[in-house]
């Protein structure tokens, strides 16, 4: 690989990093503003593609485990079940969400501000699962991109 394709590589995984983080705190803010609100697609959506960013990374660690470098390939596959947590959390989520439309269509529920609480817990749960997999993962590709 070229030098200047590297150098764009290494200031590239800086800026994901920090657009994740923003894009996190945006979901945070909309599903703390739309918590009543029902949204199957983007629960939908975000589970498959945390699935999918997990997939990638045990991939890599799969990788990894048959070079030379098994704490790399261990910290990747923990990276990985970290994503996959996430993915499950969603999951979760929207379970709770599809529950919370159910009740909300009877009579005044003393179970929803409970519910409500918990959402919005398995949601920060799922998002700072995400952001640490994500975290420790960008990190060991600019390791890695860094190596001769």
């Amino acid at each position: 690989m070229s030098l200047s394709l590297l150098r764009l590589q290494r200031w590239s995984y800086g800026v994901l990093r920090l657009l994740f983080w923003g894009v996190a705190l945006a979901y945070l803010l909309l599903e703390a503003r739309e918590v009543a609100a029902q949204r199957q697609l983007t629960q939908i959506t975000v589970f498959a593609v945390l699935f999918l960013v997990a997939s990638f990374e045990m991939s890599v660690a799969r990788f990894l485990s048959g070079a030379s470098d098994q704490a790399e390939a261990r910290i990747v596959l923990q990276s990985s079940l970290a994503m996959f947590g996430a993915s499950l959390f969603s999951v979760l989520d929207g379970a709770i969400d599809h529950l919370l439309l159910l009740l909300q269509a009877g009579a005044v529920n003393p179970l929803l501000p409970g519910l409500y609480l918990l959402g919005w817990l398995v949601n920060v749960l799922c998002i700072v699962l995400g952001l640490a997999s994500m975290e420790v993962f960008l990190r060991f590709l600019q390791r890695f991109l860094a190596q001769p």
